[in-house]
């Protein structure tokens, strides 16, 4: 049965991975934002292969990969998109991913399913526990018997019961209904579906953007994401050559969008991150 369930893991991280892989850009850094080619290709055994899920500390990778600064490094990457942690976990268990984005609450979750991942480098990403904007929710308290959207076993998860304890509240005292996509979460709560939901960068622009709020917010300190890559991979004398370039056109990238601002990568925002034009073009990094 062990044998059976690990062998059925990796075909779905597999399946998820071909869905989901994303197009090496064909055009040059120096080529206008609108030219950039959102396909998909064949996998490609030679390339570095990355799960991502859609936020603030992947957005330089989006940008390094889109304007072509990946290629004119001669790095060649694929990345799968995922809109729920738990899918891309899905894919880092698999044999296929040599890396990518992890949360640090539910590789404690997993154990030992998740051995073998290295963490590189710790993100400054923030969850935001926002409220419905029609409701007279001002403070945690209020919460109580509300419905808050979430995804268990996970850093936005344990923000909340940071939250509810912070002004006395069990972790029963609210209902928690699992809404794992990220940018689903955010459209039950534009959609009042939902009392609440904890999302990040950018969903909490899109909330802000509908008149949301606020009410509690995870500080620096406590954010547990991070980017990691297989061990095994990293023992490969390629897979190291290609880590070094990835994190090199990573830094060029943050420093171009800390130069130019995000909204001159308003497109990517608005395909890999699925945000509405008035959104993607307004928003602060």
């Amino acid at each position: 049965m062990k044998r059976f369930f690990t062998r059925t893991l990796c075909h779905v991280a597999c399946l998820l991975f071909f869905l989901s892989a994303c197009q090496l850009v064909s055009c040059q850094s120096d080529k206008p934002i609108e030219t950039l080619n959102f396909g998909s290709e064949r996998y490609d055994s030679t390339a570095l292969h990355i799960a991502l899920v859609p936020n603030r500390d992947c957005f330089p990778i989006y940008v390094a990969q889109r304007t072509g600064i990946y290629e004119s490094l001669g790095l060649k990457l694929q990345i799968a998109t995922y809109p729920s942690q738990m899918d891309c976990d899905t894919t880092l268990m698999g044999k296929i991913a040599d890396g990518g984005w992890a949360d640090k609450e539910r590789m404690a979750f997993y154990g030992s399913r998740m051995k073998g991942l290295e963490i590189m480098w710790e993100g400054t990403s923030r969850w935001h526990l926002l409220v419905c904007g029609t409701l007279r929710i001002k403070n945690v308290k209020s919460l109580k018997e509300r419905t808050v959207a979430i995804a268990r076993s996970s850093s936005e998860n344990h923000l909340l019961d940071v939250a509810l304890k912070s002004v006395g509240l069990t972790d029963d005292a609210v209902y928690r209904p699992q809404i794992n996509d990220i940018k689903l979460r955010a459209d039950m709560l534009n959609g009042n579906q939902v009392d609440a939901a904890v999302l990040t960068w950018p969903y909490t622009s899109l909330a802000y953007a509908n008149d949301h709020s606020s009410i509690y917010s995870q500080r620096n300190a406590d954010a547990n994401g991070c980017f990691v890559m297989k061990t095994k991979s990293l023992k490969r004398v390629d897979r190291r050559a290609q880590w070094k370039l990835f994190e090199k056109g990573r830094k060029m990238a943050l420093d171009s969008i800390r130069t130019k601002g995000v909204g001159a990568y308003s497109l990517i925002l608005q395909k890999d991150y699925h945000l509405p034009k008035e959104v993607a073009d307004t928003l602060r990094f």
